[in-house]
């Protein structure tokens, strides 16, 4: 019995205490809202939704709030279990005088770091991914992700992504029989390219305007197209930390004078071009490994299409989270062809994960897009759960 009673002890104590909160984060001056906020600690990351709100879980006690032009949050699952929901985060106060442009090409130093900011040999993060895709503003097909991703490294214009996806939930409607303006969603590799192929550009075939300070170790470069005719050119921004020439944060989006250039890829019975798109990552620096990742990317697209004299509009969404940026390496599993389309995946789906995960809650949107009594006799439902 003594014996039994030993056991029982030492297994208890190798249970680790797993903390929760779930708070709503605003800026304290305007009280809106702050989406895309980072929660994080040693162990774990996530950020804040739309609404600002964010449900964060971990092992490890402390937690730091952060966010750019903002003073930084740091504190304890245990403190804020005494605090009410609602968190506020004060904006940077700095006199605009007070911070010194620098004189140096800070885009060009941030290219000359590049090597020792970010990882350039093998490593595995875990992630979360929303696919959205709506058709004429309706919603046709949600898939949310967890798994793992192996990289050669981040950057680089030639990247070797492979996949472990451990969970996927998907749900989409199609039109039974033959339809002209199927719009397939992308594979997971295509979006990954994404997300990392222009995270520094041609100075060829862009031009980079003069500083604009966001704090007093934040500055924003915004880069322009050379030639205004190239319809594949775009306009955006990087923020660069100026203590040690990172980028923090790109935004890439569409130039609106080439909009009206941008021609039709024609096929039987449609028609299609891409009129609009927006690229942004953030990226943090992991302590552990003294290394940036992209922590947060969204992209948005928008298709235009025509049948006939029919215009069809798609409208497709997808978010990266990751929440552990350098893990295992020595036990990911490849387990799919990441070159296969996202939505014509197969993974298991499982229910008590995706009721208990705190990365991808469903919008009330999505919960009635699911719950909806679909015609029958004009669609078919294709999911996995």
């Amino acid at each position: 019995m003594k014996a039994v009673v030993c056991i029982a002890l030492v297994c208890s104590q190798c249970v680790v205490a797993q903390h929760t909160t779930s708070k709503y984060l605003l800026d304290k001056d305007t009280k809106a809202p702050l989406r895309a906020a980072t929660i994080h600690n040693a162990n774990d990351y996530t950020i804040t939704n739309d609404d600002g709100h964010f449900v964060f879980y971990s092992t490890n006690d402390s937690v730091t709030i952060k966010m750019l032009g903002y003073e930084t949050l740091k504190t304890t699952f245990k403190a804020l279990s005494r605090t009410k929901d609602t968190l506020y985060l004060t904006p940077k106060p700095f006199q605009l005088d007070e911070v010194t442009l620098s004189n140096k090409n800070i885009l060009q130093e941030a290219y000359n770091h590049a090597s020792t900011n970010y990882p350039m040999e093998p490593f595995v993060e875990d992630f979360f991914l929303r696919c959205i895709l709506k058709r004429n503003g309706e919603l046709v097909k949600i898939e949310d992700f967890s798994g793992r991703i192996k990289r050669d490294k981040l950057l680089g214009a030639k990247k070797n992504f492979i996949f472990q996806l451990l969970n996927m939930r998907k749900f989409g409607i199609e039109k039974k029989g033959m339809r002209a303006d199927d719009f397939n969603i992308p594979s997971l590799n295509d979006v990954f390219q994404w997300w990392s192929n222009i995270l520094f550009l041609d100075s060829k075939e862009y031009r980079f305007s003069g500083l604009k300070v966001i704090d007093e170790t934040h500055q924003q470069v915004s880069h322009n197209p050379k030639n205004e005719e190239d319809n594949k050119s775009s306009i955006g921004h990087f923020i660069i930390n100026t203590n040690d020439y990172a980028v923090k944060e790109r935004i890439h989006k569409i130039n609106p004078k080439i909009i009206h250039k941008i021609p039709y890829t024609k096929k039987p019975f449609i028609k299609y071009r891409t009129i609009d798109y927006f690229y942004k990552e953030k990226c943090e620096k992991d302590n552990k490994n003294n290394k940036y990742f992209i922590a947060n990317a969204i992209v948005d697209a928008k298709v235009e299409g025509y049948v006939g004299e029919e215009r069809i509009v798609y409208d497709v969404s997808f978010e990266l989270i990751v929440t552990h940026p350098f893990s295992n390496l020595s036990t990911f599993k490849a387990n799919v062809n990441g070159k296969k389309e996202l939505f014509k995946l197969e993974v298991p789906y499982n229910k008590e994960f995706w009721e208990t995960q705190n990365q991808l809650p469903l919008t009330n949107e999505m919960r009635n897009f699911i719950n909806k009594a679909h015609n029958q006799k004009e669609y078919r439902v294709i999911s996995n759960f």
